[in-house]
């Protein structure tokens, strides 16, 4: 995990670069869905593997969903989090 030092640089270079994490809640029938959809590791007994796996399910479906409105003549803001 690191030092308290470490963590704080941390979270300061992830505000300085506008990066935001946040935690979602993911059931097992939820994996097992997103298994189906190609993503086998999702099921994986590996927590690391299933969270990056996770993790490029949602960056792809969000692409795809932010391409999809784009081809459709949508035009995307990003705003900040409040």
């Amino acid at each position: 995990m690191g030092t308290s030092a470490e963590r704080t640089r941390a979270l300061r270079e992830r505000e300085r670069r506008g990066i935001r994490t946040f935690t979602i809640g993911v059931t097992e029938d939820d994996l097992r869905m997103i298994a189906e959809h190609g993503y086998e590791a999702a099921t994986s007994t590996d927590h690391d593997q299933q969270t990056r796996t996770v993790s490029l399910f949602i960056t792809n479906m969000l692409t795809r969903r932010l391409e999809s409105a784009k081809n459709n003549g949508v035009t995307t803001v990003a705003t900040a989090f409040q």
